[in-house]
């Protein structure tokens, strides 16, 4: 409740959260990943793995927070256990890590704990902030829960021990998608003169580059639209409101 600032999620939080699990499902299925046991760890209010499951994985979710826990077993019907990583058991197809791992002290220890948690041939989709994104504001980049930030050299690398890359991509965050290696190993670190370069990348990073390559100047247009959006929503149930946006995906 500290982190989140609630006890559980208002519909405009609802309402962004669809959005972005319409478009994590969507990433998965064109990835050709369309079922199996899926875990999302950190799952928050549950859309995602609603969304999941209404897309055929056999979904469940994993979040620490009992409010919001709560209220995806009880808006949404699905299975939400009210855990941390530590205490998630059971053998999955497929995990996924939304903005949870730049939370967590240890990456390495993470990976090694998400291994064992995967069946043979298994996927982890990771979604993470992306340390240099030119999208984000000087005033913001950093944020004090964040115990780590990313490039995808260095999230690739804290993986390499127990999983292969399969695709990433950066854009204001870093997803990338790994399978699961069936022989463990040394971690491949990132090549020499790596440290130097991303060093240079962010003294470069500041207001004249957000404004020029960071969209800084369309994002109040794009402020008022979600803020339209959401006020739209803003007397409506989840379910409401995700049923919704299947329904337009659908269609």
């Amino acid at each position: 409740m500290d982190y989140k600032g609630t006890w559980s999620p208002k519909p405009k939080h609802v309402h962004r959260s669809v959005r972005q699990a319409l478009r994590r499902c969507g990433f998965l299925r064109s990835s050709g990943i369309t079922g199996g046991r899926l875990l999302d760890i950190g799952a928050g209010s549950g859309e995602f793995v609603f969304i999941c499951r209404h897309s055929g994985f056999l979904s469940r979710g994993a979040e620490p927070n009992l409010g919001y826990s709560s209220y995806a077993r009880e808006e949404y019907g699905v299975e939400m256990l009210t855990q941390e990583l530590a205490d998630v058991g059971g053998v999955h197809d497929v995990i996924t890590l939304f903005h949870v791992m730049e939370h967590l002290p240890s990456p390495r220890g993470v990976f090694a704990r998400l291994h064992g948690l995967l069946a043979p041939g298994g996927v982890l989709f990771i979604e993470v902030p992306w340390g240099l994104s030119p999208t984000i504001s000087p005033a913001n980049r950093y944020f004090k829960a964040h115990l780590h930030y990313f490039e995808r050299e260095t999230l690739a690398a804290c993986a390499s021990g127990y999983f292969d890359v399969i695709s990433s991509r950066q854009d204001g965050n870093l997803s990338m998608l790994l399978r699961r290696r069936e022989i463990t190993g040394p971690l491949q670190l990132p090549p020499p003169g790596y440290a130097t370069l991303a060093r240079q990348r962010a003294l470069r990073l500041g207001w004249w580059s957000y404004l020029a390559d960071g969209g800084a100047l369309g994002k109040p247009l794009l402020r008022l639209r979600r803020m339209r959006q959401e006020h739209g929503v803003r007397h409506l149930s989840g379910s409401t409101i995700i049923g919704r946006a299947l329904e337009k995906a659908a269609s």
